[in-house]
């Protein structure tokens, strides 16, 4: 009886999960889906993997860079832009025209 149960569970899953009418994106297209798929699990990872990694070669480097003055063009560059594309950037796009 118990098994019963179990192999009726699996079943309906199965029928909710593979329905062909259900619809992710039902205002969109769905033409974009993979990038937005990529983003959300490789790129956005990996900027924030790099903001970390940024921010700490910007905080090893400011003995370096505050006697130069080069301060900002080192934030700009190592906290800034990975800040920028991981977290302000739409999803899906990965050319942004404010950077």
């Amino acid at each position: 009886m118990r098994t019963q149960r179990h192999i009726w569970a699996i079943a309906l899953a199965f029928l909710f999960l593979f329905q062909t009418k259900a619809v992710a994106t039902p205002s969109g297209t769905g033409k974009d889906t993979m990038a937005i798929v990529a983003d959300v699990f490789v790129c956005r990872p990996l900027g924030v993997v790099a903001l970390m990694a940024g921010t700490l070669v910007y905080v090893v480097s400011l003995p370096f860079t505050v006697p130069a003055r080069g301060t900002e063009a080192a934030k700009r560059t190592l906290v800034d832009y990975p800040y920028h594309y991981t977290f302000t950037r739409p999803l899906g796009e990965f050319y942004d025209e404010d950077l």
